[in-house]
């Protein structure tokens, strides 16, 4: 997977107060905190060759999210195989959230609120459209499986002139 190997920017003796310019990952509601952590928890199995049921504590299992597992399995194998770029997916313990773990947090809760154009553009940072429309489908999944054992991700609050650019259709001067 093009996941980032950064050393873990996990820093106990950082102050909560402190402007990293980053999220920190304590600052968001619990079902925000457990997707982020569910994607780390996928790439540190990635890494470390292990299965991903280890790494999580076999969570999906105990919680009866069987299918949110194997959703986000599937998704995040298809970012691994066709992402165009690095992905910044931090370590376990970091107290901050990257802007790609965002993105993932951006589609998820897209998918949750039944935004499929922004869900599958927040996709598209990340895959080539071929890619991203196949992917779009786990994504559904485990936003749905998520939703019904009551882990709602919060809508990302955008301004009016953003979501107007977003959803404008382009326009042409005909003569």
């Amino acid at each position: 997977m093009a996941a980032n190997d950064n050393a873990c920017t996990h820093h106990p003796d950082q102050l909560l107060g402190e402007d990293s310019g980053e999220t920190f990952i304590e600052s968001l509601p619990f079902a925000s905190q457990f997707a982020i952590w569910a994607a780390r928890a996928w790439v540190t199995a990635l890494k470390l060759e292990q299965p991903f049921e280890t790494v999580s504590g076999n969570t999906f299992r105990k919680l009866d999210l069987l299918p949110a597992e194997q959703a986000l399995d599937s998704l995040f194998m298809i970012v691994a195989g066709s992402a165009t770029r690095q992905i910044d997916i931090r370590c376990l313990k970091c107290r901050h959230v990257s802007p790609d773990e965002m993105i993932f947090h951006q589609a998820l809760s897209a998918a949750q609120h039944g935004e499929s154009f922004v869900a599958y553009n927040a996709l598209r940072e990340w895959m080539p459209p071929t890619a991203a429309r196949i992917g779009f489908t786990s994504l559904a999944t485990l936003a749905a499986s998520l939703a019904q054992a009551d882990l709602r991700l919060a809508p990302r609050a955008q301004p009016q002139n953003e979501i107007m650019h977003q959803h404008a259709m382009p326009s042409l001067a005909v003569h």
